[in-house]
């Protein structure tokens, strides 16, 4: 009886599509993604420490010429 309740769920896993290529494509498609959504923060962080930068440099301009 277990022996034939063994063979019966063995035989349903064989028969289970394997989805292992759906799911390294879907990881693959997510990493992309936050790679991009990363470096697109890395540039809009850069360009506002870029103005404010500008900013204390003229400030400090201002204040060595007065």
């Amino acid at each position: 009886m277990i022996g034939t309740c063994v063979s019966r769920t063995l035989k349903v896993m064989k028969k289970r599509p394997q989805r292992t290529g759906a799911v390294t494509v879907e990881y693959l498609l997510l990493v992309t993604l936050v790679g991009i959504g990363v470096l697109v923060g890395l540039a809009a962080v850069r360009t506002a420490l870029d103005s404010e930068l500008q900013d204390v440099a003229a400030a400090i301009s201002n204040i060595v010429i007065s």
